[in-house]
């Protein structure tokens, strides 16, 4: 790859020294954290998307959600899942407070697994990914393998990416943070420049929280830290980035309950509920990384880096789940030990250029990635479920199983490499109105499971393309895109399937994007409509088996289909008036699925209409004073695919309040916080098909922070 690589570059540097009309890319610089956002602080106007670079999300044709830091401290979000709330179209598929975060973007999951750390996959912490070590969190909502590549667990509802912190600005901060049930935070952030033209950076960032929260019972204790250096000049960059986290859980765990042997579901209890009083577990990581350009000519440009992650956990961190068996909540539950440990290294080289071609600009870039994943972790689903009863509205537990269970054995299950070679061109003209996105990813697989026995390589191209046109000014944008995801075929693993041992070939899901991105005043308003059709393998039972004793047969014939329209919305309604907002429609289907005959119905967990309103006033006779309120409404959704079982709909509200002052020359600010002000009990979303996930009681958030 590196010869490759190089060969290109020493190829390029004539071309692009020689272009007509040869034109500069931008001078390398330290950006501030405060680049410009919407009215409510909340989204940036701006994203990085790896081969494209820093792009204006005007000038984008997809759709992106970039929340601030603004919109870290505000929400007191602990982790991603806490940011993400902010959109209620994203949903979750695990537990507020878990530590596993999954997601569902357009009907699709997202998991843990295909978090996506400064640009690169592999490279996040396991499980969640506290926002003590972020600066921002970017959505990229839909597949899309132009920008991100091949998800690792083969995520294609979208890209959530975790931007680390840097030294883009001057900063001493001390915070602190409490929760009602007793669970305190607090930690400092200390960013300087130095040198002639502060070309040094260096930011460290230390977090350590401990208390109960979550559920009742529950103690956790977090601790993280992060480092960034970076030598920045006119022609290069470096930077350096390091994290350590580390979550330690006792006490307690969020629930999911299946009402599949009942046939109906009940009513939700208490979401401060502990049913899982003897549960343990813990996870940590640690990163490095190193990454950086270099102007080789005006116009062209080298970019490269390098990471190493690792991850591990062990303990009660799956399985927690509850079958109800009777009208009266009687519940059958069980939880598991599970343990892993993974190793994963990550690194990129490219190219990226500018030039002319009469009145015709264009930026091309050229990028190879590499990830390389070790994973050695328990097999199924760990050690041997133990199980107790307890009740829906009256939570016990057999004082019989207070000890933990046995950590499993771990196996070697993956020796996976990921390479993929990406060429881009940017093209724009008539001074910015007509824009093109231009680009192909070609991606090779090589998947080694030595447990299983599993080995085999394959490649896929997976093209895109969009364009942008901003007919009336540079207010309004309308936008169209065509772009792919991929994910790794499966392998039929049934020894009474005609294809037993059979691994099909790589899924390419595709997704069609229409929208319009209008700015103005203090206003922004977003609109998307898209239609996304994922494949998959659908199996056929036989009435009577075969002359091989073969008694069904799978193939890659299956497909999801997923519509939906999307819009978000936010600016002032007077000067001390800010609104903003979410709706969005979604309809996604089994379109073809013999098993379970189930071809037409709902996926479930797919809410069919969801709205979020938020509202801020500022109080114009006391300076920094603001209130907030923001309601959220998610529709009835499916519990299993059947569509046999429904979950009601619920609308959330939560409350908050902001003061900004000076207090002995030192800025501060306090911030109070309500989630779920009326303690709305509602089964939040779908884990799998089957099992519901317990929605999050009333929590009180208080918050203060001094900069110096």
């Amino acid at each position: 790859m590196k010869r490759t690589i190089l060969f290109l570059s020493l190829a390029a540097s004539p071309f692009f020294a020689m272009a007509e009309d040869a034109v500069s890319l931008p001078t390398i610089v330290v950006k501030a954290d405060s680049q410009e956002t919407d009215v409510t602080g909340k989204l940036k106007k701006k994203a990085t998307l790896n081969i494209l670079g820093e792009k204006d999300v005007l000038d984008t044709p997809f759709t992106i959600r970039n929340y601030s830091d603004e919109a870290i401290q505000d929400a007191h979000a602990q982790s991603i899942m806490d940011v993400l709330k902010i959109d209620p179209s994203i949903r979750t598929t695990t537990n507020t407070g878990h530590l596993n975060e999954n997601f569902n973007l357009r009907g699709f999951a997202v998991t843990w697994e295909d978090y996506n750390l400064n640009g690169a996959y592999g490279m996040a912490p396991t499980g969640r990914v506290t926002t003590d070590i972020l600066s921002s969190v970017t959505v990229l909502k839909g597949p899309n393998a132009l920008v991100a590549g091949m998800a690792p667990s083969g995520g294609v509802g979208g890209v959530i990416i975790a931007n680390t912190k840097r030294a883009d600005k001057e900063l001493t901060r001390v915070t602190a943070n409490f929760e009602d049930e007793g669970y305190y935070k607090s930690g400092f952030d200390v960013a300087r420049r130095f040198g002639e033209n502060q070309e040094f950076g260096a930011r460290l960032s230390a977090n350590y929280g401990q208390g109960e929260h979550i559920v009742d019972g529950l103690e956790d204790e977090n601790t993280s830290a992060v480092l960034a250096l970076d030598w920045t000049t006119d022609k290069a960059k470096i930077n350096l980035d390091a994290y350590a986290t580390k979550d330690k859980r006792d006490g307690g765990s969020p629930a999911m309950v299946s009402f599949a042997q009942l046939g109906k579901v009940l009513d939700a209890p208490d979401g401060k509920s502990n049913f899982f009083p003897n549960l343990h577990g813990e996870q940590s990581a640690k990163y490095i990384g190193l990454s950086g350009e270099y102007k080789l000519l005006d116009n062209l440009k080298v970019i490269a880096g390098a990471g190493a992650v690792e991850q591990e956990y062990q303990g009660h961190l799956f399985g927690t789940r509850m079958i109800v068996t009777n009208d009266a909540g009687d519940a059958n539950s069980q939880y598991y030990h599970v343990k892993l440990k993974q190793n994963n290294t990550a690194a990129n080289l490219g190219l990226e250029g500018a030039f002319n071609t009469g009145s015709i600009e264009h930026k091309v870039g050229l990028r190879a990635d590499y990830l390389n994943i070790q994973t050695k972790k328990h097999q199924g689903q760990g050690s041997p479920a133990s199980t107790f009863q307890t009740n829906l509205y009256n939570p016990g537990h057999d004082p019989s199983i207070t000890m933990p269970l046995n950590a499993p054995e771990m196996y070697k299950q993956a020796d996976n490499d990921f390479i993929s070679y990406s060429l881009t061109d940017q093209i724009s003209m008539l001074d910015n109105k007509l824009q093109f996105i231009l680009g192909a990813r070609f991606q090779d697989m090589e998947i080694k499971n030595p447990l299983t026995g599993v080995e085999y390589s394959e490649n896929k191209v997976s093209p895109s393309v969009g364009i942008v046109v901003k007919p009336w000014g540079e207010d309004l944008s309308l936008y169209a895109s065509y772009v792919e995801g991929l994910s790794q075929g499966s392998t039929v693993n049934v020894e009474t399937d005609v294809n037993y041992g059979k691994t099909f070939a790589p899924f390419q899901t595709k997704q069609y994007e229409v929208g319009a991105k209008y700015q103005h005043g203090s206003w922004l308003h977003t609109l998307a409509a898209y239609q996304i059709e994922k494949p998959s393998t659908i199996t056929e039972q036989f009435v009577v088996a075969d002359i091989n004793n073969k008694k069904q047969i799978t193939t890659d014939g299956g497909e999801t289909k997923s519509k939906g329209i999307e819009y978000g919305f936010s600016g002032n309604v007077i000067d001390d008036v800010i609104v903003w907002g979410n709706l969005a429609y979604i309809d996604v289907t089994y379109e073809k699925n013999t098993t379970a005959n189930i071809v037409g119905n709902t996926v479930e967990g797919q809410p069919e209409f969801t709205a979020g309103l938020g509202v801020e006033y500022k109080l114009p006779y006391v300076d920094g004073l603001s209130f907030n309120a923001r309601g959220t409404y998610v529709d009835s959704q499916y519990l299993n695919n059947t569509n046999t079982l429904e979950l009601p709909d619920y609308t959330l509200l939560d409350v908050g309040a902001k003061y900004t002052t000076n207090i002995g020359g030192v800025d501060t600010t306090f911030r109070a916080n309500v989630d779920n002000v009326t303690d709305e009990k509602y089964w939040a979303g779908v884990f799998n098909s089957g099992f519901t996930t317990l929605g999050s009681g009333r929590t009180y958030k208080l918050g203060v922070s001094f900069d110096f």
